[in-house]
């Protein structure tokens, strides 16, 4: 009854080991992928409307990968492609920017006037530029995946 006692506690013990491993590996590539994002510089005019960073997980699907970070901003200025250029730069990101950053005349409602992407290190970043309404007022996304 000892023995079996004694290895229930070590199965005990492995398993709580094993689970602080897996987590403490797991915090750290979402703590590097965060570090890495925040290299990204976002002016200061910019109001943050989400943030949402999903750490890496034991099992990660497709669907809803990991480690992935989602944030969005309400912009009062117009935005350029040489703007994406610049906020991607410090955190060693070459953009390669599709569309003008200007919102189409015809246009109604929300539209995409232009997106940057670019992949490092095994990420795909994607910054993109949304046209809110006719008035000018703009929203920019982030989405950093797992490419």
């Amino acid at each position: 009854m000892k023995i079996l006692g004694a290895i229930l506690v070590g199965v005990i013990v492995l398993a709580v080991s094993a689970f602080f491993i897996v987590r403490s590996l797991e915090e750290r590539v979402t703590s590097e992928l965060v570090t890495q994002v925040s290299r990204l510089e976002i002016p200061a005019g910019w109001q943050p409307l989400s943030d949402i960073v999903r750490g890496e997980h034991f099992l990660c699907m497709s669907t809803n990968p990991c480690p992935s970070i989602s944030r969005r901003w309400q912009v009062d200025t117009a935005v350029t492609d040489q703007d994406l250029e610049e906020i991607a730069t410090p955190a060693g990101l070459v953009l390669a920017v599709e569309g003008t950053c200007q919102r189409p005349a015809a246009e109604t409602g929300e539209t995409i006037v232009c997106t940057g992407r670019a992949v490092k290190d095994g990420y795909k970043y994607q910054l993109t530029v949304f046209s809110v309404d006719p008035n000018g007022n703009l929203q920019v996304a982030l989405s950093v995946r797992p490419s």
